[in-house]
């Protein structure tokens, strides 16, 4: 396990280039026959790097972009249409135009579809579908909340206990709304290369909690991320050096 630390302030768009670079090259990394996943996480904090991964991507070969599978860290319970659908942001801001310009077809993109009809609201299904590629992500995106969280794995809430590699379902999110799922501890910690976002002033507490030395993962869950093989921290809350 190693963690890379890329300050990004005074240069962001350049520390998020650089960082869409290291996931290109963990996904290339892979041997021609073995499944190429990203997870990707809603929020505010993935924008910028969204747009470096959309910049980037026209730099790739096509026999790599062709390979990608894309599947999310975390979704709201609620349907694709809806507009607090995480699929549906990303949709706008990256997969649009990624299959637009040919770059990836429609097969490539795995929304979390929720059906209420089932007890787990799809979830299984969803770690199924996962398991069609490998069952793990080869690249994971985290962007962190100002409680330390990071997909829907929340300080000191039930779902960091959950054993495994899936997705977890839950009705009690101390941040709305309260209806989610989420990649498991266990997944996540499992990725080749994990990306973590810690970016804007209203993050500096679980900055602060994540570099602390023996904080927990109850505490702070953006510290599970250092777990995966290897992980890169974008951060704008420290000066270049």
């Amino acid at each position: 396990m190693s963690t890379t630390i890329i300050r990004a302030a005074g240069n962001l768009e350049g520390a998020l280039h650089e960082t869409a670079k290291s996931i290109f090259a963990t996904l290339k990394a892979q041997g021609s026959e073995a499944p190429v996943t990203v997870g990707l996480c809603g929020g505010r904090s993935v924008v910028g790097l969204l747009s470096a991964l959309e910049k980037e991507s026209a730099n790739q070969p096509q026999d790599i972009l062709k390979r990608i599978q894309f599947f999310m860290v975390d979704e709201r319970l609620v349907p694709l249409t809806d507009e607090q659908s995480n699929y549906g942001g990303l949709k706008k801001l990256l997969f649009d135009a990624l299959v637009e310009r040919g770059a990836v077809s429609e097969a490539q993109l795995h929304p979390f579809v929720c059906d209420s009809n089932l007890a787990d609201f799809g979830c299984a299904k969803y770690g199924e579908e996962l398991g069609g590629f490998g069952g793990r992500f080869t690249v994971v995106v985290l962007g962190v909340g100002e409680d330390g969280h990071v997909a829907g794995l929340f300080p000191r809430h039930p779902s960091l206990s959950v054993k495994g590699s899936g997705f977890v379902h839950f009705h009690d999110s101390p941040k709305p709304p309260a209806d989610r799922m989420t990649a498991s501890v266990g997944l996540i910690e499992g990725a080749d290369l994990s990306i973590v976002l810690a970016l804007g002033e209203a993050k500096r507490a679980a900055w602060e909690s994540f570099k602390a030395a023996g904080t927990a993962v109850a505490d702070c869950p953006a510290i599970m991320a250092t777990r995966a093989a290897s992980c890169v921290v974008v951060t704008d809350l420290e000066a270049a050096v």
